[in-house]
C-alpha cells in the first residue's frame, strides 16, 4: 500500500500533475501572460493571480528565472571588472 510520502513524491516526479504557481505581475515589463511551450505541448500562464499548471512548465519558468539571476549576476561582475580596469588606467 503506498504511503502519503510515496504518493508525494510520485506527483512530485510527475512532469503532468498540476501545481499552483504565481508570476509577478506590475503594469510596466511583467503584465502581459506568459508562453511556455515543453515538447510540443504550450500553455499561457496569467500574471498575478494563483493558477494551476502542469509541473513540467513550472519547471521551464523557475529554470528560466534562475537563468535569469545568474546572467544578471554575471553582467554586474563584468562591469565591476570593467570600471576597476578604466578606474587603473584613468579612463
Amino acid at each position: 500500500m503506498a504511503t502519503n510520502k510515496d504518493l508525494k513524491a510520485k506527483a512530485t516526479n510527475d512532469k503532468n500533475a498540476l501545481v499552483e504557481i504565481e508570476l509577478f505581475r506590475d503594469n510596466r515589463d511583467y503584465k502581459d501572460d506568459v508562453f511556455v511551450a515543453v515538447n510540443g505541448e504550450s500553455c499561457v500562464i496569467a500574471r498575478g493571480k494563483k493558477v494551476m499548471v502542469k509541473k513540467k512548465f513550472a519547471d521551464v519558468i523557475a529554470q528560466s528565472m534562475s537563468q535569469d539571476v545568474k546572467t544578471a549576476r554575471l553582467m554586474d561582475n563584468k562591469s565591476e571588472e570593467y570600471f576597476t580596469e578604466a578606474a587603473a588606467r584613468n579612463i
